[in-house]
């Protein structure tokens, strides 16, 4: 670390601190995550550094988080990543205008689509795909990071992980879930979000009225009775998106044909 002068803490954690640094020689700023090596991060640490190096192959995307060069120094594992110099997603959207949400929503949705689409076809699921998990660039580019419960695209687990907003329902479930279908959901609660401002839900549980809503008349059933206006193009990609049953779930091939995750 003693070529790097630490600006500010981005994110600190049990076992992990984000900083912002300047690399002395050089004087760019990068992004270094620096998590204790011990017996209880020891596994989420190589599956981290796995999945940066999976999608570090020769056909990339802007889209994504770039990993620039990772050390070891004193018992800490020290991640080098880009900079993204206007914050995370959740934090860029409390400062935008109401107004704009719409037109917002189809580009930044265009972005997150295109970058979790590269990511599946590295054979890799995000498994915490949230606002939060999104950065913007000093170009206002969006790029996903945060690859520290990423796991192989077609595994299937049983540990629920993420947030809550924006965990699958089958994750609440005793039989496992697909880790490629649980980042699809994902991907409709933050479209969601980007449109309206709010979660749908507080979690995919037949306990949450919402939700119980949502499996009962759909997406569209929802927006009528909530009254909400979205473009007809949004609420189809919702509609695709947050399908409760997994197996009917279309995976990210099927979802970036849609004419609503193109590009403007």
């Amino acid at each position: 670390m003693d070529q790097y002068s630490v600006q500010a803490t981005l994110a600190d954690a049990k076992d992990s601190v984000v900083l912002r640094c300047v690399r002395l020689s050089n004087a760019t700023t990068y992004v270094i995550k620096r998590t204790v090596i011990s017996r209880d991060t020891k596994a989420s640490l190589i599956s981290e550094m796995q999945a940066y190096r999976a999608l570090q192959g020769p056909i990339r995307t802007r889209h994504v988080v770039r990993l620039l060069h990772a050390f070891q120094e004193k018992q800490h594992q020290h991640l080098v990543l880009e900079h993204c110099a206007n914050g995370d997603l959740y934090h860029a959207l409390q400062t935008s205008r109401p107004g704009d949400r719409t037109m917002c929503a189809h580009k930044y949705f265009s972005q997150i689509a295109a970058g979790l689409g590269y990511i599946h076809s590295c054979g890799l699921a995000h498994r915490d795909l949230s606002l939060e998990n999104v950065f913007v660039d000093a170009n206002g580019n969006l790029k996903i990071g945060d690859f520290g419960l990423a796991m192989p695209l077609h595994g299937i687990s049983t540990h629920a992980v993420g947030k809550s907003y924006y965990m699958a329902p089958e994750m609440h479930g005793p039989h496992g879930y697909s880790a490629a279908k649980v980042d699809v959901w994902s991907l409709g609660i933050l479209l969601w979000m980007l449109l309206t401002g709010v979660p749908l839900v507080e979690a995919s549980s037949d306990d949450d009225q919402a939700f119980g809503y949502l499996k009962r008349c759909g997406v569209r059933g929802l927006v009528d009775v909530w009254k909400l206006e979205m473009p007809n193009d949004a609420v189809e990609m919702l509609e695709m998106l947050l399908v409760v049953d997994p197996t009917r779930r279309p995976d990210m091939a099927t979802v970036l044909q849609h004419s609503y995750a193109l590009a403007d």
